[in-house]
């Protein structure tokens, strides 16, 4: 659907132009009848016996310098598009501080895991991922996003970054999961140091505003929590939101009665304010997985969306003008010459014997 009230033109200079021009038609015409304009004569013989085909030629004429004066000016006008989305774009936020090495409740022997785990529950590396009993946050974390990245549409694109005290994108924008996938195997490289979640949102907003896209957008959090709440924090809070994304936190946590710091506290308040935290209280790949799902439920994917597009006039204007040209110019030397026409047009002759 084209709105004409946009019609806008991006230059004017051809307009006042044409202001000489028809000041300057206007005296051809007012001394037509005068000898030192004789080629008027095409124009003065025309007379007015059989209606509009006999001034058609005239007035096509005059319509044709209109529409190359208004083609010269360069019109444009938006066209609204409605198009049906069937994609969209998720950026997933992995805390991968040290308290992320932590253990929960889960025991590893009953759940079949995709990714052997490299680090132990400190700094030191484990030879036999089997001796410890109970399974990582970062590795119930990293299980739940297997699913969910298998689980992708054609189409959906999707960032990874992790962070501790720095943000690392391991994962532009991009629609080649399977690349994501296989980020996740080296998810234990980075599970160290403290949590800085002020710079890992200000990554991934400017990763968004890199890579822009059509696809409604979605901000995926998981975390412990244990942060600390400044200043930057809040700012970078602000700017999620201004940048219309959904915001999905998902808090690991042993314990939803326990917030160990003020700090967290009022960090999982603003969250909530700006967009929706789930809870994983009895942290395991089930749970994690299910919480997943369930954002992915609730994001639907079918939605509209529309498109503004500025659509220049001045190229089919022009098409249509030279070709009617082509056809007033044929007419003008046969059917309506002055000199081959007796039915539109008079004689000299003709007009004194009247």
């Amino acid at each position: 659907m084209i709105d004409w009230q946009t019609l806008r033109f991006e230059q004017t200079w051809p307009l006042w132009l044409a202001l000489p021009a028809v000041c300057l038609f206007a005296a051809l015409w007012y001394f037509r009848r005068q000898s030192i304009f004789p080629d008027l004569s095409l124009i003065t013989r025309t007379r007015g016996r059989h209606g509009i085909m006999d001034r058609l030629l005239p007035v096509t004429g005059y319509a044709l310098l209109l529409a190359l004066i208004i083609i010269m000016m360069r019109p444009s006008v938006v066209r609204i598009e409605r198009i049906e989305q069937r994609a969209r774009d998720f950026v997933i936020l992995v805390d991968t501080s040290r308290s992320m090495r932590h253990d929960t409740d889960a025991e590893r022997g009953k759940f079949a895991l995709n990714f052997r785990r490299r680090v132990g529950a400190f700094s030191d590396a484990v030879d036999d991922p089997e001796s410890l009993p109970y399974v990582g946050r970062f590795e119930l974390a990293r299980e739940s996003l297997f699913g969910f990245l298998t689980g992708r549409r054609p189409g959906d694109r999707v960032a990874l970054i992790y962070f501790n005290d720095e943000a690392h994108p391991v994962s532009a924008l991009t629609n080649n999961i399977g690349f994501v996938v296989e980020q996740l195997a080296t998810m234990d490289d980075y599970v160290n140091w403290g949590t800085d979640i002020a710079d890992a949102m200000d990554s991934s907003l400017s990763l968004l505003e890199r890579y822009p896209g059509n696809n409604k957008r979605t901000l995926i959090l998981m975390t412990d929590a244990e942060t600390r709440y400044t200043q930057d924090l809040e700012q970078q809070f602000a700017r999620l939101a201004n940048a219309g994304l959904s915001f999905y936190l998902l808090w690991i946590t042993t314990d939803t009665s326990d917030l160990s710091t003020e700090d967290a506290s009022n960090f999982l308040d603003l969250a909530e304010q700006l967009g929706t935290v789930v809870t994983i209280k009895d942290p395991d790949p089930d749970n994690m997985q299910n919480a997943l799902h369930e954002i992915s439920r609730l994001e639907g994917y079918r939605y509209e969306e529309i498109r503004h597009r500025t659509i220049e006039l001045s190229p089919g204007l022009l098409q249509v003008t030279r070709v009617v040209f082509l056809i007033w110019l044929l007419l003008a030397a046969t059917f309506f010459h002055p000199a081959t026409s007796r039915r539109a047009f008079a004689t000299q002759v003709e007009g004194i014997r009247r």
